[in-house]
């Protein structure tokens, strides 16, 4: 019994392990995508805040739960289905319907009025998340505005993720010193301690220099 719990408690902090770097990558992943959207939105001249909408609901996937507007219970047609308590029936029917949650239908309806705001309070009091007030976006280009040549353009989301395993509750070793070192941002080693910081980076040509008359923004 002994033997089984030790090896049971090995077992479960490999699992989690692997399901937090799994989390950690996939949050990644959606991060360079809404780094890609932003660059794309900056690229054809859109201002800055329009460039930070853009990134902030292609990085929907990555951040948490939805604040505003709130949860709202299942679609009727799913409970109807499948009942609240079978989770899995509840999941292999979402997967082969053409029925939608009405998260979803929430969202698809505020994303456009989300990207039609004029400043980040209003834009808050239609769509907001968890996470979205830990997200940076960053804007790099360089300074060729010469209207003939091109330039680079760069944008780089950062977001703070929250661990499974709180790094204070680790014990001393080697385990500690890892989780340590994913509470540093890797360009001056600051600790959080909500989070470790994890960023999306793309670079593209910049455009709008080419076809707009005023570079400035």
């Amino acid at each position: 019994m002994v033997e089984s719990i030790i090896v049971m408690l090995l077992a479960c902090l490999v699992f989690f392990a692997v399901f937090q770097y799994a989390h950690l990558f996939a949050c990644k992943t959606v991060l360079s995508h809404a780094a890609a959207r932003g660059a794309r939105a900056r690229t054809v001249g859109f201002n800055e805040w329009m460039v930070r909408k853009s990134a902030l609901v292609a990085a929907i996937p990555a951040s948490g739960k939805r604040l505003a507007p709130q949860y709202s219970e299942l679609n009727g047609a799913f409970v109807a289905a499948v009942g609240k308590t079978d989770v899995g029936k509840l999941i292999d029917f979402a997967l082969h319907s053409n029925l939608r949650a009405n998260g979803y239908a929430i969202e698809a309806g505020r994303i456009p009025e989300f990207m039609e705001s004029i400043n980040e309070p209003s834009s808050q009091t239609v769509l907001d998340y968890a996470y979205w007030d830990r997200t940076d976006v960053d804007i790099n280009e360089t300074t060729i505005f010469n209207g003939e040549d091109g330039s680079l353009l760069a944008v780089r989301v950062r977001q703070r993720h929250p661990l499974l395993i709180d790094r204070y509750a680790m014990e001393e070793g080697e385990l500690q010193s890892v989780n340590e070192e994913l509470y540093r941002d890797g360009s001056d080693g600051t600790e959080f301690d909500d989070g470790i910081l994890i960023s999306g980076q793309y670079s593209i040509e910049n455009h709008y220099p080419l076809y707009l008359e005023d570079a400035k923004w």
